[in-house]
């Protein structure tokens, strides 16, 4: 068993070498490829700052976003629920103005967002 064993990681180990072997080119050039970008992050360090920055002011765009939407949805018929569930209040979207104002906020904060996504 342990001879079987021994024969086929040897033919693996030499299919493997032949692999190498045959691609040996374009091994070396991912090998620069990755060696080049590894020298430009290392000289400008920034770049790895600018999608973290991004990132938080998407983050503070959503939650002013948020609390914008919320203040929308607070302009409609708002009644206390039938349910057994204590506090719980339902929305009635009645005005079709409120409705346009709640699309609009939509469009608005996934055009902010794709605009901080293609700007970083």
């Amino acid at each position: 068993m342990m001879l079987a064993t021994c024969i086929i990681a040897g033919i693996l180990a030499v299919a493997f070498a032949c692999c190498i072997f045959c691609g040996f080119k374009s091994l070396k050039m991912a090998i620069d490829v990755i060696d080049a970008s590894s020298d430009y992050l290392a000289t400008t360090k920034r770049v790895i700052l600018v999608p973290v920055l991004y990132f938080f002011l998407t983050i503070i765009c959503l939650l002013i976003w948020i609390s914008a939407f919320a203040c929308v949805a607070s302009m409609n018929e708002i009644t206390a629920d039938t349910n057994l569930i204590p506090q719980a209040k339902d929305l009635e979207w009645k005005d079709g103005k409120i409705k346009l104002m709640a699309l609009f906020m939509l469009f608005g904060i996934l055009w902010i967002c794709a605009w901080l996504k293609y700007t970083a």
